[in-house]
């Protein structure tokens, strides 16, 4: 019972947290919008929605599921017995090349 309680108190502040963010950056965004109107400097190219990096995103998530497979694949055969440190580091290392391989392909 304590377990859920604690996960459900986690999952409350993480998206506490997460809608405080979108709240601020968005009233920030505003403010500038509003300052670039009045000085008379907004122009339709900054109309334009901004695009979320759904390709880079996703190619993140691969490569954190791919290392995750990794990890799982290790430890059911018997392969990573060394210090819990081993996962921690094969999920940065997934997380850090799949960073990479999506800011080489967005350049493209």
């Amino acid at each position: 019972m304590e377990r859920l309680i604690t996960f459900i108190a986690v999952l409350f502040i993480l998206l506490l947290f997460g809608f405080l963010t979108w709240y601020f950056v968005h009233k920030a965004r505003h403010k500038e919008r509003i300052l670039m109107i009045e000085k008379g400097i907004y122009t339709e190219k900054d109309k334009q929605i901004l695009k979320f990096p759904w390709l880079k995103l996703g190619i993140v998530i691969l490569g954190l599921g791919l290392g995750l497979l990794l990890i799982g694949l290790l430890a059911k055969n018997g392969l990573l017995n060394g210090p819990g440190s081993i996962p921690i580091g094969i999920l940065s290392i997934a997380g850090a090349v799949s960073l990479i391989i999506a800011n080489y392909i967005e350049r493209k």
